[in-house]
């Protein structure tokens, strides 16, 4: 189907629309019939509805904000639901009565809410923004229709003040338990906080200046503790060197001269001296070293009992050094000790310094969740005020309300069935039968039927569009009985057929050297053999041309029929040397127009058609004869028109309008060269009125084809 209607264009339609407007007429009128009479059928139903408008709050919203931020379509799906729900339709049910709403008794309660939701219809009007709905029931009984629609505006009415207070109240309430619940969590926050500040006293970052001045203070102690312990070092080493240096005269803490220490430093001074003399081996050098031995050793236990804090063993003088020096070493312990317990502060400073950036950032978290609880709590709190007061201008009935505009009444008229509906649907349904039983018909019989459609198609110019020749519309006596009635050219030279066939004049004239035309069809029926001898009675009547018509169908001759002649030879005879040419040309009434009859029936026609005697005969009618056409075999069934196209000079192709198939015509025309163009046949009245228009020609104007029937054979 899609490749039949694939080059389909607007013209194409119309012509379509043309062609098959008594189907779409009559469907129009089916159509029309079907809707009155289901306009009369269908039983009718009353729709009672009612307009309900939304009053917005009575105290500006700028003071009093709603909790109700559905809008109006959402909110009315919500109620319509809760509307229809089986606690308020029961409360329907009881106030309109069930006997009402069920008068014969068959149905249960639940039967009749199901009923009731389907009958219901609640529309916003006007659009989304809009604050207008209309509730709608339709029933066969109109006081039945508008007595549930009440019923149903006020449960909507009801139900929107319930459900406002209700969503007002469970707002406030879930305020009131988050701000609870907000609240022990800040508090938990707050003490948590407090907890770690004093967790982490003296490391807080608010206390790092602090830190880093008693560092430098530390860092100073520590400097001028080294600096003392230093000062008693040396202290310390000059007691040790004069307790331990030799005699001077006139100094009072001299060591006695015969005291193991002045004897060492003295044995060691003889010992370097002898040893700059002498080599190691040497007895002198030997017995100061064992000397030295024994005086070490002496004052070594010296040294001990000072230690143990027995100087009765020293003299004097020594025991004078020996108390200082031990004096200095205190003193010196006490600043060491003091160096530790700096530098073990110096330590817990800097480590508390170190933790500052870590306790900054833990403290920043911390003190921005406490914010973000403590600005949640605070809008938490302004909403709880908010939803407060809208509950209270709930309750007080000072929000959006429902207000009943339009009461329900008993409508007067039904709603449907509308004959402003049943019409246009019954006439819609009948039309779409009939375009699928025309897109069926069409696809059915895939051929061309206009000449824009023809030309689109084949590439080819129209040489004539002939339209269905009827006698009664072109003979006003009726038609002469020398010849074949629908040879018009002859018959009716002044009607539209005619006139139709000399387009093929100028195309004919165009060049003198094409004087054999081939006139041939795809397809037995398309009136090739009526085509070719109309377009040789135009060149011999009109251009007054001597004209041969070659009847080469062997298989089935026509033209001596159309012209009514007799015919005991032709072509067989001449191809098959029984008989001479000019003994079978005949000569016909029509002037300028001969005839070469096919003659006798062969069972083989392509032998005659091949044999180089049929050339020779072609030229010797070229020298007789001004035009010559052959009469053609269609292409589909036989070979012969390949073999005659060789020898022809220009082609013509016929194609029967509503009848030749398209894939026919494609096919044969592949196997075509040089078609000078195409004649289309039996053109449909409608679609030649589209493109001609001959009301002046003779008494020749188209209507409806008529209903005798032709030779299609011709």
């Amino acid at each position: 189907m899609m490749s039949v209607f694939a080059d389909f264009q607007l013209e194409d339609i119309f012509e379509l629309i043309d062609r098959r407007k008594w189907w779409l007429a009559m469907a129009l009128v089916v159509g029309l019939a079907f809707g009155v009479l289901a306009y009369v059928v269908l039983p009718a139903t009353y729709v009672s509805s009612t307009t309900i408008l939304v009053e917005p709050q009575e105290i500006p919203s700028e003071f009093v904000k709603s909790t109700v931020t559905l809008g109006v379509k959402q909110r009315l799906r919500t109620l319509s639901e809760r509307v229809t729900s089986f606690a308020n339709l029961t409360l329907l049910i009881e106030a309109v009565g069930e006997d009402v709403l069920d008068p014969e008794g068959g149905m249960g309660r639940e039967a009749i809410m199901n009923v009731i939701r389907g009958k219901l219809d609640v529309e916003l009007q006007g659009g989304t923004g809009s604050s207008v709905f209309q509730i709608s029931y339709r029933d066969k009984d109109p006081e039945r229709a508008a007595a549930v629609t009440r019923q149903v505006a006020d449960l909507f009415v009801a139900e929107n003040i319930k459900d406002r207070a209700a969503q007002a109240t469970t707002t406030a309430e879930f305020l009131d338990r988050e701000l609870a619940k907000l609240s022990v969590e800040l508090e938990r926050m707050e003490t948590e906080f407090a907890n770690f500040r004093k967790q982490q006293s003296g490391a807080l970052p608010d206390q790092l200046d602090a830190n880093l001045h008693s560092l430098e203070r530390l860092d100073d102690a520590v400097q001028a503790n080294r600096e003392s312990q230093t000062q008693i070092q040396e202290r310390i080493a000059l007691l040790e060197d004069r307790m331990t240096s030799p005699l001077f005269a006139g100094d009072d803490e001299a060591l006695p001269a015969n005291s193991p220490a002045a004897q060492l430093i003295g044995l060691r001074a003889s010992l370097r001296n002898a040893e700059r003399v002498y080599t190691a081996e040497h007895p002198n050098v030997v017995r100061l070293r064992n000397e030295i031995a024994v005086v070490e050793k002496e004052v070594e236990e010296a040294a001990a009992a000072a230690d143990a804090g027995d100087l009765s063993r020293l003299d004097p003088t020594t025991r004078r050094f020996v108390v200082q020096i031990e004096r200095e070493k205190l003193q010196l312990v006490s600043l060491q000790r003091k160096e530790a317990t700096l530098r073990a502060r110096i330590q817990e400073v800097e480590r508390r310094v170190d933790e500052t950036p870590d306790l900054a950032h833990d403290m920043q978290a911390m003190l921005r969740q406490i914010g973000s609880l403590r600005a949640t709590y605070s809008r938490l709190l302004a909403k709880k005020r908010d939803a407060s007061l809208a509950r209270n201008l709930e309750m007080a009935q000072k929000g959006e309300r429902f207000k009943v505009l339009r009461p329900a009444r008993a409508p007067r008229y039904p709603a449907s069935p509308s004959l402003w509906i049943t019409l246009p649907a019954g006439v819609a349904l009948s039309l779409a039968i009939v375009v699928v039983l025309i897109l069926v018909a069409e696809t059915r019989n895939p051929s061309f039927r206009s000449v824009a459609r023809l030309t689109r198609s084949l590439g080819l110019p129209v040489l004539a569009s002939v339209p269905r020749i009827d006698d009664d519309r072109i003979f006003e006596d009726g038609p002469p009985d020398d010849v074949d009635p629908r040879l018009v050219v002859h018959t009716a030279p002044e009607s539209a057929p005619a006139e139709q066939y000399r387009s093929f004049v100028p195309v004919f004239l165009e060049d003198e050297k094409r004087r054999v035309v081939l006139v041939t069809s795809a397809a037995r029926g398309d009136g090739k053999s009526l085509t070719c001898m109309n377009l040789a009675l135009t060149v011999a009547r009109d251009v007054n041309r001597r004209v041969l018509v070659i009847d080469a169908d062997l298989r089935r001759p026509t033209a001596h029929r159309l012209l009514r002649v007799r015919a005991p030879a032709g072509l067989t005879e001449v191809l098959g040397g029984s008989a001479s040419f000019e003994e079978t040309v005949i000569t016909t009434q029509v002037p300028n127009l001969s005839l070469l009859a096919a003659g006798r029936a062969t069972k083989n026609p392509l032998t005659l058609l091949t044999d180089k005697s049929f050339l020779e005969l072609l030229e010797h009618a070229r020298n007789d004869y001004d035009a010559i056409f052959i009469d053609s075999p269609p292409l589909m069934p036989v070979v012969d028109t390949k073999l005659l196209r060789k020898l022809a000079d220009m082609v013509v192709f016929v194609v029967r309008a509503d009848a030749t198939p398209r894939e026919a015509v494609l096919r044969s025309l592949k196997e075509m060269r040089e078609v000078a163009g195409v004649v289309f046949n039996q053109v449909s009245a409608g679609s030649f009125r589209r493109y001609y228009y001959y009301d002046a020609y003779s008494r020749y104007a188209y209507g409806e084809p008529g209903e005798g029937g032709s030779d299609e054979d011709v």
